[in-house]
C-alpha cells in the first residue's frame, strides 16, 4: 500500500476543538459558591453567565484537532502526580483597568500550578526534592523561596465588575469562605473552536 504524502492536501479538513482543562471541587463547595454568587448578585448585580457558571479552577485552555488524543496527552504529562487537598481561603480580586474579577483564593496554589506546568511542558522532567539531608554548623541558613507561580489558581465568582460597584459593599464577611476538598482528577471539556457553544464533557484523568 503506498504511503500517504504528509504534504498532500486533505479534502476533508479536521474539526478544530477548544479544550477547557480544569479542576472540579466537591458538590458541597459548588453549592456554597452558588450561594456566594447569589449574595454578590443581590448586593451589586452580576452577569447571568457568572451566576450559571459551575465552580471550578481553570488550569488552561487549548486548541487541538479531533484526531489528537488530548486525554492521553494529559494523562502522560501528569503521570506521577498524586491527589492532594485544595484549600479555599477567602476572597481577592484581579484588577483590569476600571473593572475587577472577584474570586475565591486558593491557600496552597503550588500543586495546582505544578499541574499546569506539566501539561504545558509535558517533556520536562520533574526533579525530586532532597529530604532528610544532614546539615553541619557551617551550613548557611536556608534561603529557599517558594517557586514563582506561572498562574494564580482561583475560583471565579464574577468577572467585569465595575470597581465602583465593589466599593458599595460595606461588609465582605460573607465572602471570607473557608473550605477544602481532595483533588483526585483533572476534568476535560471541549467545544468547537471559535464558537461560544457550551463546553461538553471530554473525559477525566485521575491522579494517583
Amino acid at each position: 500500500m503506498p504511503k500517504k504524502n504528509p504534504d498532500q492536501f486533505s479534502l476533508f479538513p479536521e474539526t478544530l476543538y477548544e479544550y477547557h482543562i480544569l479542576l472540579s471541587p466537591s458538590d458541597a463547595i459548588k453549592e456554597d459558591v452558588d450561594n456566594i454568587k447569589q449574595q454578590l448578585h443581590e448586593l451589586i448585580g452580576i452577569a447571568e453567565r457568572d451566576r450559571k457558571s459551575i465552580a471550578h479552577i481553570t488550569l488552561l485552555k487549548m486548541e487541538a484537532f479531533e484526531s489528537t488524543d488530548v486525554k492521553d496527552q494529559i494523562k502522560k504529562a501528569v503521570s506521577g502526580f498524586t491527589k492532594f487537598t485544595i484549600k479555599v481561603a477567602g476572597y481577592d480580586k484581579f484588577e483590569h483597568g476600571q473593572e475587577r474579577t472577584f474570586y475565591l483564593k486558593i491557600e496552597n496554589p503550588h500543586p495546582v500550578d505544578d499541574l499546569v506546568s506539566a501539561i504545558k511542558r509535558p517533556n520536562r522532567k520533574r526533579v525530586p526534592k532532597i529530604v532528610n539531608r544532614q546539615t553541619s554548623i557551617i551550613d548557611k541558613p536556608s534561603l529557599d523561596k517558594p517557586k514563582k507561580l506561572t498562574m494564580v489558581p482561583h475560583i471565579t465568582i464574577a468577572r467585569n465588575i465595575p470597581f465602583t460597584d465593589l466599593e458599595k459593599i460595606e461588609d465582605f464577611t460573607p465572602f471570607e469562605y473557608q473550605n477544602e476538598w481532595l483533588c483526585d482528577r483533572i476534568v476535560i471539556r471541549k467545544r468547537l473552536a471559535g464558537t461560544d457553544k457550551i463546553f461538553t464533557p471530554a473525559g477525566e484523568v485521575k491522579l494517583g
